[in-house]
């Protein structure tokens, strides 16, 4: 009798803590498995909380027979407080993107030219320019093809027969080591910077000034033993180097144009010697992926053929809302209307005031940026046939517009058949000349995140003086180890990845 008293009243006080109790839980997304931010709990006694960044809640079941979970974006789900204990407090959201606000879903019908409008002076009137301090992730690919690579020496009076062979083989050597490679470069970027914008007298309009305080990079790629586009000739002029008296300087011309003045295999394998042991990026230069978002960003602010929003040089269409995220916006399209305009895309627009959440947009049929075509006269060809930009913008605390992310793709041609001499600084006046004939195709890839954008004072930031930058360009970081970098926070486009979810 006395043990099915003590079984009763254990099982009564049993009772008394699950339906007496205040309870911690996690909302989370059913096919995810991701913590859900700010999903609303409402009990069937008017009770209720709401769930953190982490999708954490405490709630007080008290009386509580059902609770009702919502969350823009997501199904709502009803639950009784018994499934909820069973499930240990942890409820699954299904995504419905769908299930938007009324405003959401019936958008205010607007003009064409009303938008543009609201949308130009918002934009405007609102893009951040006070000073801040921001974080800026950022990551650089470079890849090259070739198509045809070939050296060939045409006469010399400072080679004997042996060398030139030798000087032949070993240009042959790089050109085909080339082509198998398919040169690629890559780094990656954490950059805290400061920023303002200010009026210069000097410029008589508006500028912005930076200052790179703390800067981490990692190198990912590096195919190719350092040859880019820009320093090829430079690897080409040290081969025909190695096979030259060491002791002499040598006039160098490409063409009709003199290239070096002076120019030694000692002095050229000391600077190669210098850069190869020098692993370090200059701080200063970082400033560029900041400076290129931004320059690409306020693109409103132009009256030229940059502005997408301008009329003259563009032909806008509404298009049907499109839904970003949880959040559906106005969309307009443009396509060029003028010779000098060579874009086509798409830009969404906020409902709620009008400023700009992305801009999507591309060389339109038939356009390309810069070309050059002097194949026949100079030996030089250069087209740039690709150029695809995304961007999204973001507000501040202050409810201030800035620029957060930008990924720019370009697809670059290039050739170059130029013959090349080396004049020996001496009275005889020997030469060495060869023909370079390069086509190549060149890839670059830019992605630039800004974050954790917050005020600072304008005083701490001033325009610097040549002499300074002078100065500041002398400060050099290395890059870091494999290790460093696999310790990093912000590795492997953690923080960029993580952004850009939410409008997937």
């Amino acid at each position: 009798m006395i043990k099915i008293i003590l079984y009763f009243t254990l099982l009564f006080f049993n009772i008394l803590v699950i339906n007496s109790q205040t309870i911690s839980g996690t909302v989370i997304n059913l096919n995810s498995s991701k913590p859900i931010e700010n999903a609303a709990l409402l009990t069937d006694i008017k009770s209720g909380t709401t769930t953190n960044e982490s999708g954490n809640y405490i709630l007080n079941l008290d009386n509580v027979k059902t609770i009702t979970i919502s969350c823009l974006g997501y199904q709502t789900k009803t639950i009784t407080k018994t499934l909820l204990i069973k499930n240990n407090y942890v409820v699954n959201l299904l995504e419905n993107v769908n299930l938007l606000d009324e405003f959401q879903l019936n958008l205010t019908k607007i003009s064409l030219d009303s938008l543009l409008i609201k949308t130009t002076k918002n934009m405007s009137e609102n893009y951040l320019s006070s000073p801040v301090k921001q974080e800026v992730f950022a990551i650089e690919n470079q890849n090259m093809d070739f198509k045809k690579l070939d050296f060939e020496l045409k006469s010399s009076s400072l080679l004997s027969r042996k060398k030139r062979k030798l000087a032949e083989q070993d240009l042959t050597k790089f050109a085909n080591n080339l082509q198998k490679k398919k040169p690629a470069f890559g780094t990656e970027f954490k950059i805290d910077i400061l920023n303002k914008r200010q009026y210069s007298e000097k410029l008589k309009r508006k500028i912005d000034i930076f200052k790179v305080e703390n800067a981490e990079g990692y190198k990912n790629i590096d195919i190719g033993d350092g040859v880019t586009v820009e320093n090829i000739t430079e690897k080409l002029q040290n081969i025909v180097l190695n096979h030259l008296n060491s002791k002499n300087t040598y006039k160098v011309k490409s063409g009709l144009f003199k290239v070096e003045d002076s120019l030694s295999l000692a002095e050229t394998s000391k600077m190669a010697d210098s850069l190869a042991k020098d692993n370090r990026f200059i701080d200063y230069y970082r400033s560029y992926p900041l400076r290129n978002i931004k320059n690409k960003g306020n693109f409103f602010m132009y009256s030229s053929e940059r502005n997408f929003l301008n009329q003259k040089y563009y032909e806008h269409h509404l298009e049907e809302n499109e839904i970003l995220g949880t959040k559906k916006y106005y969309v307009i399209s443009f396509t060029p209307d003028k010779s000098k305009s060579k874009y086509t895309g798409k830009m969404y627009i906020d409902p709620t005031d009008f400023s700009i959440k992305k801009i999507k947009y591309r060389f339109a049929d038939g356009k390309r940026g810069d070309h050059i075509n002097l194949k026949f006269l100079l030996g030089i060809k250069f087209s740039e046939n690709v150029h695809d930009v995304t961007i999204f913008y973001e507000k501040n605390e202050d409810d201030k517009i800035y620029t957060s992310y930008l990924k720019e793709t370009s697809a670059n041609y290039a050739y170059v058949d130029r013959p090349i001499k080396f004049i020996e600084n001496a009275g005889d006046k020997n030469k060495v000349k060869f023909n370079i004939k390069v086509e190549v195709d060149v890839t670059e890839s830019y992605e630039t995140y800004v974050n954790k954008v917050v005020a600072i004072d304008k005083n701490s930031l001033k325009q610097l003086t040549k002499e300074e930058i002078k100065e500041v360009v002398k400060k050099k970081t290395p890059f870091m180890t494999e290790e460093e970098y696999q310790n990093s926070d912000w590795k492997n486009k953690t923080f960029i990845n993580k952004y850009l979810e939410q409008y997937n």
